[in-house]
């Protein structure tokens, strides 16, 4: 009939049943509706929807952009109370915390690991050798 419709009401999905490209039209709830069924839970195009369209366009009307790192999302700028912090256990904790708190027996198991031979090796090398080659 030319207006773009799918025959028989609906799409099942064939090529065959789908509109050519040309005739979709974004104002038609029933082809967006079709269109969305076959579309929207296919990764790549969730992606692309919000990586070309959503984002930048949301984007555009924020006055300011928000960033952070460890520090500031492990100091009490941001949060009152931090019950703790992810990561590698070293003494580059947000100074908030405070030094850091080593569970009993961690530099062991540490230490155990990185010596056992099922986890690492070793080869002797020559005497003249160099990192530079």
């Amino acid at each position: 009939d030319g207006t773009g419709s799918v025959e028989g009401g609906g799409a099942s999905g064939s090529p065959q049943d789908l509109w050519p490209l040309q005739l979709l039209n974004p104002n038609d709830r029933e082809q967006m509706n079709v269109l969305y069924g076959l579309l929207g839970a296919l990764p790549h195009v969730v992606q692309h929807y919000l990586e070309q369209l959503a984002f930048p366009l949301t984007m555009q009307h924020q006055a300011h952009k928000l960033s952070a790192n460890g520090q500031d999302l492990g100091s009490s700028s941001l949060f009152g109370c931090r019950l703790g912090f992810s990561g590698t256990p070293s003494d580059l904790l947000p100074s908030d915390f405070g030094r850091c708190q080593y569970q009993v027996g961690d530099d062991a198991k540490m230490l155990s690991i990185l010596t056992s031979p099922t986890v690492v090796s070793y080869a002797f090398v020559e005497h003249d050798w160099s990192v530079i080659g």
